[in-house]
């Protein structure tokens, strides 16, 4: 054997050290994705446009779900975008009622998941009439003022007292239509304040009079029946 030749060794193995690189490059990889990711800014619009477009195609199948009785496990999965919050909406809608006289006899309040905005009482509505005097107009301007900056549902719900329209020259031939003729009237004003949304209107007659049962005094029952409540929802109000 010539001395300047040397025996091959060789390896069961083949070397691993090419996976140290790998492991180098995916790492850097997974770095810049995650700074890429980072400085990305998600678009609202075109997301709640997708979440409202899942939504409705779920809500398609309604029928198919209540017909196999799975209607309780997919109501959650159906839900309708929120807009300003309702508790802020009335802690701004208080602040407003104390530095306007004319605010003074609207009763503002929470129910539930909606705030309720009540013009109730003598100074608003008396018998057979749609409105009193020209300062409902002023008080409805007032509050529309701040509900044309937001985005809620709104609707509008007209009561009237027991006593039926009896008057052969009435403007208005029963309680329901002018219960809808004050809902009316409010929801139109709502919408010279400027609030952009479709507010929806109704007549009630005198079908929540006995919900008063908390005031003993008949005159003072019947001028609180007489009234137009603004319902505010915490859902948006846009196309609905």
């Amino acid at each position: 054997m010539s001395p300047f030749l040397t025996p091959s060794v060789k390896t069961d193995a083949a070397s691993n050290i090419w996976m140290t690189s790998l492991a180098d490059l995916l790492a850097l990889l997974l770095a810049f994705f995650v700074l890429m990711f980072s400085m990305s800014e998600i678009k609202v619009d075109r997301w709640q446009t997708l979440t409202e477009t899942l939504g409705n195609k779920i809500s398609d199948h309604t029928d198919l779900v209540t017909k196999t009785g799975e209607a309780e496990k997919n109501m959650g999965m159906v839900s309708e975008p929120k807009a300003i919050n309702i508790a802020y909406l009335e802690h701004i809608l208080n602040g407003k009622k104390e530095q306007s006289p004319l605010l003074a006899n609207v009763r503002i309040f929470k129910a539930e998941d909606k705030l309720i905005i009540s013009l109730a009482g003598a100074d608003f509505f008396k018998p057979g009439t749609e409105k009193e005097t020209g300062n409902i107009g002023e008080v409805v301007h007032l509050i529309g003022d701040t509900l044309r900056h937001i985005r809620n549902r709104i609707e509008v719900y007209g009561h009237t007292d027991p006593d039926p329209v009896t008057s052969p020259t009435a403007k208005y031939k029963n309680n329901w239509v002018l219960s809808v003729a004050r809902a009316l009237s409010v929801a139109n004003e709502l919408k010279r304040a400027g609030y952009i949304y479709p507010v929806r209107a109704f007549g009630m007659a005198d079908s929540r009079f006995n919900e008063l049962v908390a005031i003993e005094d008949i005159q003072r029952k019947y001028a609180f029946a007489r009234r137009v409540d603004i319902i505010v929802q915490e859902a948006e109000g846009q196309g609905r």
